[in-house]
C-alpha cells in the first residue's frame, strides 16, 4: 500500500493533484485508521496503464487528422520534400 506522497512521486504529478485522483476514486482510494489515505501498488500501475493507453490514442488520432491535411509525409520525415 502507498501514501499519496509516495502516489505523487510515481506519477510524477503534485500532492495535492494525487489527492484529487483518489477522492475522485480514479486509484481506488482505502482509507486507513488514522485518516491517511493508502493506494495499492496495482491501482496505480493499472491508472498508469490507462493513462498511457488514452495518450497513445490521441497521439494517434492527432497523427491521422496531420495525414489527412496533407501536413505530414514519409518524405518529410527523412528531411526531404
Amino acid at each position: 500500500m502507498l501514501s499519496i506522497e509516495e502516489i505523487a512521486d510515481i506519477l510524477k504529478v503534485s500532492r495535492p493533484f494525487a489527492v484529487t485522483l483518489a477522492d475522485a476514486g480514479k486509484l481506488g482510494v482505502v482509507e486507513t485508521g488514522d485518516g491517511q489515505r493508502r493506494i495499492s501498488a496495482a491501482a496505480v500501475g493499472t491508472y498508469c496503464n490507462e493513462q498511457r493507453a488514452k495518450a497513445r490514442h490521441a497521439l494517434d488520432e492527432l497523427s491521422a487528422i496531420s495525414q489527412g491535411a496533407g501536413l505530414y509525409s514519409p518524405d518529410v520525415k527523412k528531411g526531404r520534400k
